[in-house]
């Protein structure tokens, strides 16, 4: 795939079906598919990828749905999908993913949490994620556990929470780390 025919920008609402169909493809979580929070990633004017910023009600915030059809797969796009979508962003951030997959979150400065550390929609996301692994068992489809990850900004940028001293004791004695 040419990387130069690929462009990375903001969803429309033209392209809303395209994303729901694109999500559901590959059967993430279809609630919260609001198209003006997506970046979208297309070529010869077809959707190929897409990521979301999901704004929960509880003012968390959830990178999820984050997607790329099977043909466009290993050319880097996921990642402008992410690197386009975080580029300005300074607040913190959840993401659940299965465990194989937690580590190529670092580069963005997304850590792995305990599931109680997180908010509480984000923590029924995992919660409903998890449920499906059960149904996968029965279905007999490959079950990968989940895992929540972390972004959170220090002294006004984006930064890991292993940099910050004493930010580690902090979280363990359950107190929230200043954003």
């Amino acid at each position: 795939m040419d990387q130069l025919a690929v462009v990375v920008r903001r969803a429309t609402e033209r392209e809303h079906q395209a994303i729901r169909a694109l999500v559901r493809s590959e059967r993430l979580n279809p609630t919260g598919i609001n198209w003006p929070n997506f970046m979208v990633a297309v070529a010869k004017g077809r959707v190929i990828g897409a990521v979301q910023i999901r704004k929960h009600s509880d003012g968390s915030r959830e990178l999820g749905s984050l997607v790329v059809t099977k043909e466009a797969r290993s050319h880097g796009i996921a990642s402008r999908l992410i690197d386009t979508l975080l580029a300005d962003d300074q607040e913190p951030i959840w993401l659940i993913t299965a465990v194989p997959n937690a580590n190529a979150y670092s580069r963005w400065g997304f850590e792995q949490i305990q599931v109680r550390e997180a908010p509480a929609k984000v923590r029924r996301n995992h919660l409903m994620g998890s449920m499906a692994r059960i149904i996968s068992f029965f279905k007999r489809r490959p079950m990968q556990q989940l895992v929540i990850l972390e972004r959170r900004p220090i002294d006004g940028r984006m930064t890991t929470r292993k940099s910050a001293p004493g930010l580690r004791r902090e979280r363990d004695q359950g107190e929230r780390a200043p954003a």
